[in-house]
């Protein structure tokens, strides 16, 4: 099965992310709070999963959805603290943005005929 790697791979790198913000925050050992964790399941798990889907169907609409939707939180998160672990985040929007890119480019390339 054909998937966009940097599609997938930006979807992993913010689930991974978002879980290890939630339940292994290195920064701090206080719990979180029942509307964090809702925060960032509707802001980040939610996206990250639509763009496995998109990654799989290698779907431009979808994974710009996942990128438009993920990106304020993906952003706040990655320049609140420098240096930190969620400095991944920006990785993740960039890596979200090479995707679409790269699929509108494949499609908008001409076909050979043969």
């Amino acid at each position: 099965m054909k998937f966009s790697l940097p599609g997938m791979l930006a979807s992993l790198i913010s689930l991974s992310l978002s879980i290890t913000f939630l339940f292994w925050n290195p920064y701090t050992n206080a719990a979180v709070g029942e509307d964090t964790i809702l925060i960032v399941t509707v802001m980040l798990i939610l996206p990250a999963c639509l763009g496995v889907l998109a990654a799989c169907r290698k779907s431009r609409p979808l994974m710009a959805i996942a990128l438009i939707w993920s990106l304020p939180y993906s952003l706040y998160l990655s320049l609140a603290a420098i240096p930190s672990i969620f400095n991944g985040f920006a990785l993740v929007l960039l890596l979200y943005l090479a995707a679409l890119l790269l699929t509108i480019k494949k499609r908008s390339s001409p076909r050979k005929q043969g």
